[in-house]
């Protein structure tokens, strides 16, 4: 057999056998009766397919070809009894074809209508069966889960009560897997909501507005009132590439302003509202950053110079801070395009070694390098005028590089330094 059912209906009932032709096939037979069913030739997990013809017939005329031939595919004959259907010449050929080759018992007769005081009327077809058996659903806007239950137990040839429980069951573990699909789809979506509120937290411009506020508080402790504090946020940078950002900040704030120039700092972010400086410096220029490794950024700053041409400090991260790990000379290039510095190894102020007051600091390490200018006005340097401070070795070690005065360096020959 093809169908499951062949359902007949007058063209007036049409709404109704479409909700119950839409209900039946989506019906989920039991486990336990699938492979019973399958033996007839419509096995599947659902009710389906029943037939249901969606062509309105003329008012008379012989049953068509396709019709007989569906019919005769399909176990059962699920008659829609109104009034209408009591009427139609078709409707009661499809009655009549298929009791002359069924079993009147697996005729299934379902009334629909308005009124239920007066008895139901039926296809002149079933005067031949004494008393037919029908399921009264008339005065019913929606057909109701019970009542397909009972139009699914009449198709299967099982008993009710035994399939009602089946289904209730069905319907209980149906529930539980939505609310655990429920659940876990809360859950994940609830994880995201939160997850883009952090990334929302997180984001650099909120993590900017962040810190500015818990700055400018910090400045604030000591008495100021707001309109005076003024803080330039030169740079926002992750640097130890943890998601958090660094912050570069100059304190403008005339307080913390001195003859060297503003107090630049970097904080880093702790977590969110805390922050700990990690390097402080005074009057240097705007900072730079250079990737290093496994996400980690250094800081270069031009803090010292060499005849008013900047000499690039490095400040790695190490043990939570900046530390300074060593000086760069570009030789007048911009540091960008500097693609080998000269690289001055730092040693300890406590260790450094003496430098001869006689020698002359030069702008390059080069013999013939002229003489360093110094100072604002750009004076040439004067031997003897300021003491010269070792500040470390020039990659090579035939010079070294030197402080002059004020962060104006020079470079004197490895030969006018001695060990301390």
């Amino acid at each position: 057999m093809r169908f499951w059912a062949f359902l007949s209906y007058s063209w007036s009932d049409r709404p109704k056998a479409v909700e119950l032709h839409r209900k039946l096939e989506r019906f989920v037979v039991p486990g336990h009766l699938r492979r019973a069913v399958a033996q007839r030739g419509t096995p599947g997990r659902r009710l389906r397919p029943v037939f249901r013809d969606d062509d309105e017939m003329a008012v008379s005329g012989p049953l068509t070809e396709r019709l007989r031939e569906a019919v005769d595919q399909s176990h059962n004959l699920i008659l829609l009894a109104s009034p209408a259907s009591a009427r139609s010449h078709y409707v009661n050929l499809e009655v009549v074809h298929f009791l002359a080759q069924r079993d009147p018992k697996r005729l299934i007769v379902v009334a629909i209508g308005e009124d239920k005081t007066v008895k139901p009327e039926f296809p002149a077809a079933l005067d031949v069966i004494d008393e037919p058996l029908w399921l009264d659903l008339r005065g019913s806007r929606k057909l109701t889960r019970r009542n397909l239950v009972r139009i699914a137990a009449a198709v299967l040839d099982v008993e009710f009560e035994t399939l009602w429980r089946r289904h209730v069951r069905y319907l209980r573990r149906l529930a539980a897997l939505w609310c655990a699909l429920l659940l876990v789809v809360g859950v994940v979506v609830g994880t995201a909501i939160v997850r883009q509120a952090e990334a929302v937290k997180r984001s650099p411009e909120q993590q900017r507005a962040q810190f500015i506020e818990w700055m400018t508080q910090d400045v604030k402790s000591v008495d100021l009132p707001i309109s005076e504090v003024k803080l330039n946020v030169t740079r926002v940078d992750d640097l130890d590439d943890d998601g958090l950002m660094e912050f570069f900040v100059v304190n403008e704030t005339p307080e913390f302003c001195g003859s060297g120039g503003c107090a630049f700092a970097v904080y880093r972010t702790a977590s969110p509202g805390v922050y700990v400086r990690v390097l402080e410096l005074l009057g240097t220029s705007t900072a730079r950053v250079r990737p290093v490794q496994n996400g980690l950024k250094e800081i270069i700053v031009s803090e010292l110079a060499v005849s008013r041409e900047p000499l690039y400090t490095v400040y790695t991260l190490q043990n939570g801070k900046f530390e300074l790990k060593q000086h760069e000379f570009c030789d007048g290039l911009v540091f960008e395009v500097c693609d080998e510095p000269a690289v001055i190894t730092p040693v300890p102020q406590d260790r450094a070694p003496v430098v001869d007051q006689r020698a002359v600091p030069l702008e390059r390490p080069k013999a013939n390098a002229r003489t360093v200018r110094i100072g604002a006005v750009d004076t040439e340097y004067e031997p003897g005028s300021h003491p010269l401070e070792a500040m470390g070795p020039v990659a090579g070690g035939e010079w070294y590089l030197v402080e002059v005065w004020k962060g104006s360096c020079g470079f004197v020959p490895a030969s006018a330094v001695q060990p301390r």
